[in-house]
C-alpha cells in the first residue's frame, strides 16, 4: 500500500510521521510539493516525486494543501483521479464541492487533527456516495494507524472540528493554567508540568478504560467537604462549563460563517 501526499504542510507532516512512527515503511510514503517536498524528504527519508508520478504510484491519495488551492492544483491534473481513492484534509471543503473538482474520484471527507503525529489522532470521516466498500475500508484501516475513527455526516463535521480539531488549543490552555498555579504554590516550573501532564494522562486513560462517567468519577475523588469539593464547588460558581461551551460555540459559529 503506498500512500500520497499532495501538500506538505503543517496537517500532512503529522499524518506522515504519524504513519512512519506507526511502521510505515517510508518509501511507500509518496509527497508532492513545490516547495516542501524535497526538505520533508531529505528529513523523514520519504519519496518525493510530482505531482502526476504522486497521484499514479499512489493507492491512497491524500489532499493537503491550502483549501483555496483546489482548482488551481488539480486543474490538469483531473483524468489521473479516476477511481483513485482520495482523501481531502482540505478544510471546510464539502464532498459536493471536491466532486466539482474530481468528478470521477473515489473521494472522503476528512477532518483528523494534529496528535496523529503521535498515533494518538481523532479522524472524523464521510465518504462519498461512490467509495466502494473496499475503499471504505482501507480509509478506515488507513486513519486507524493514526488515532481512532468517527463515521459522521458532513454536517456534524462542524462540531466535531470544534472539539477534535480547536480542542487541543483549550486543553494546552487548561494545561498552561494548572502549571501556572502550581508555580504560583511554590512548585518549580518543570516539577508543575510534570505533575499536571500524568495527570490529565492518568485521568484520560481511566475515563477511557473504565465504565463511569466523568460526573461519577469527579463525585468519587471529591469528598463532601473535602478540599477537592471546595475547588469544584469554585468552579461551579465561576460557570466553568459554560465557559467551555462558549468557547465551543464562538468557534463552530466561527468555521461557519
Amino acid at each position: 500500500m503506498k500512500y500520497g501526499f499532495i501538500g506538505a504542510g503543517n496537517m500532512a507532516q503529522a499524518m506522515i510521521k504519524g504513519l512512519i512512527k506507526n511502521g510505515v515503511a517510508t518509501h511507500d510514503i509518496i509527497v508532492s510539493s513545490p516547495s516542501s517536498a524535497t526538505k520533508l524528504s531529505n528529513d523523514l527519508d520519504i519519496v518525493a516525486a510530482d505531482l502526476t508520478t504522486t497521484i499514479e504510484q499512489s493507492d491512497l491519495v491524500v489532499l493537503a494543501f491550502l483549501p483555496k488551492q483546489l482548482a488551481t492544483i488539480l486543474t490538469d491534473h483531473v483524468a489521473h483521479f479516476k477511481d483513485k481513492l482520495t482523501i481531502s484534509v482540505l478544510a471546510g471543503v464539502t464532498l459536493t464541492q471536491l466532486h466539482q473538482v474530481l468528478p470521477d474520484a473515489q473521494l472522503v471527507r476528512s477532518l483528523p487533527n494534529v496528535n496523529s503525529t503521535i498515533n494518538q489522532g481523532c479522524t472524523a470521516i464521510a465518504f462519498s456516495h461512490n467509495v466502494t466498500v473496499d475503499n471504505q475500508q482501507k480509509t478506515t484501516q488507513f486513519y486507524t494507524k493514526l488515532g481512532t475513527v468517527n463515521v459522521l455526516p458532513e454536517e456534524q463535521f462542524l462540531t466535531f472540528s470544534a472539539i477534535a480539531g480547536s480542542g487541543p488549543a483549550y486543553v494546552f490552555n487548561f494545561i498552561d493554567a494548572l502549571i501556572a498555579a502550581g508555580v504560583a504554590n511554590g512548585l518549580d516550573a518543570q516539577t508543575a508540568q510534570n505533575i499536571t501532564l500524568q495527570t490529565l494522562l492518568g485521568s484520560s486513560q481511566m475515563l477511557q478504560q473504565s465504565q463511569r462517567s466523568p460526573q461519577e468519577w469527579m463525585n468519587i475523588v471529591a469528598s463532601p467537604g473535602g478540599s477537592t469539593r471546595a475547588g469544584l464547588d469554585s468552579l461551579t460558581a465561576q460557570h466553568f462549563n459554560n465557559v467551555i461551551k462558549q468557547a465551543i460555540d464562538v468557534t463552530v459559529n466561527h468555521k461557519h460563517a
